[in-house]
């Protein structure tokens, strides 16, 4: 009886680590790290966009549905579409996908090792930013735009 009392105590521990190691997805995470190196670099600090984590958040579900990395729409349409919308009057707009990485420092030290990844992170343009994960498999969608007028937003929300 004591050894079983130990047995199940050892699998609850490991189960408890498992689920301790595994932590939730946060675009503030993200969007703080991108923030941190664009400021690094004298770079205006992107804004987190709620509309752009929709547009994001659809784009990431949609691959994980279809177990596909992409930047086109599972009708096979650019994601400017998809930006248009939602109603964003966007004057520029860029994205970046991947797929594995299992945290937010994973998934942009990857960006940022990749020559086009890196060149949208680092785009003095862009002034909006929104991000999401879609599961299983962890696919990302990074989704960047120029939006009408000024803003700036705090380095890590």
């Amino acid at each position: 009886m004591h050894l079983q009392i130990i047995s199940l105590r050892s699998i609850l521990l490991v189960l408890l680590g498992i689920v301790l190691s595994v932590s939730a997805f946060s675009p503030e995470r993200l969007i703080c790290l991108v923030n941190q190196e664009r400021v690094s670099r004298s770079m205006r600090p992107l804004v987190l966009s709620t509309e752009l984590n929709e547009v994001c958040n659809r784009h990431s579900v949609m691959q994980a549905e279809y177990q596909s990395m992409t930047h086109d729409r599972y009708d096979h349409s650019p994601m400017d579409k998809a930006i248009k919308e939602h109603g964003l009057q966007w004057q520029q707009y860029g994205e970046n996908v991947a797929r594995g990485q299992t945290s937010e420092e994973e998934v942009f030290d990857v960006w940022m090792h990749s020559p086009p990844h890196r060149k949208n992170i680092l785009n003095p343009k862009f002034t909006h930013m929104g991000v999401a994960l879609g599961q299983p498999g962890y696919y990302w969608t990074q989704g960047f735009a120029t939006l009408p007028g000024r803003f700036s937003g705090p380095v890590c929300p």
